[in-house]
């Protein structure tokens, strides 16, 4: 339990939604798409190659929000499906994905990193920002087998998945396009538009999907 209130803070700093459940778990809340995972020393390296992917994980490791003890560095096997959208309104390719964890050292203090397991943080997909039609290659689907190199036994930890999207416009700057605004001509930004060229705003996003944490304790 006191692993778990370490670790909130930092999930919260990623600008997550947590909130504590009466069995001691906890509930994030994030955009969701289809990503799962599950964690253990004994998953075969050859899960994504498997039609059984899920039966066989659920049999050899521990699913998204349980607890693991491994005699040995664990494996974590990890899948996401792009989204599907809307009618009129696809899903973007899946640009990589990550698996983050959280740990709590001897001192108390937590930690994190971000570890790329699968897919291309560099492949170049990109926005137009005035017309909001993205660009670039990605992936229908990801999938990955990924061990832990920097592992230690006897550290409390959580790992969880992430996956990341092509970029897109933010959901304010569909508004700037469509008000064909152009900051280096003031005569084009409306009343109500100066958002859009103010400093603070950030035009393009990468929609992300998480998974709920395992949690690893020591044995």
């Amino acid at each position: 339990m006191a692993m778990r209130e370490a670790m909130v803070p930092l999930l919260e700093q990623q600008g997550y939604r947590v909130t504590p459940a009466r069995d001691g778990s906890i509930l994030i809340a994030g955009d969701f798409r289809e990503v799962v995972s599950f964690g253990g020393d004994q998953l075969e390296s050859d899960l994504c190659e498997r039609a059984d992917f899920v039966e066989r994980a659920y049999r050899q490791g521990t699913p998204m929000g349980g607890n693991l003890t491994a005699g040995q560095a664990p494996r974590f096997a990890v899948a996401a499906q792009r989204d599907a959208g809307s009618h009129g309104d696809p899903g973007l390719p899946l640009q990589r994905l990550q698996i983050i964890k959280g740990w709590v050292d001897g001192s108390g203090a937590g930690h994190e990193k971000v570890y790329e397991v699968a897919g291309d943080p560099d492949n170049g997909a990109s926005v137009d920002i005035r017309s909001c039609t993205s660009r670039g290659e990605g992936f229908d689907s990801l999938c990955t087998v990924w061990q832990d190199p920097d592992y230690r036994p006897d550290e409390l930890a959580y790992y969880y998945a992430r996956a990341v999207e092509n970029p897109s416009c933010r959901w304010s700057q569909y508004i700037c396009a469509a008000n064909a605004v152009d900051c280096s001509n003031p005569d084009s930004i409306g009343d109500g538009l100066e958002g859009c060229c103010d400093p603070e705003h950030r035009p393009v996003i990468q929609e992300r999907a998480v998974s709920s944490p395992i949690w690893h304790s020591p044995p």
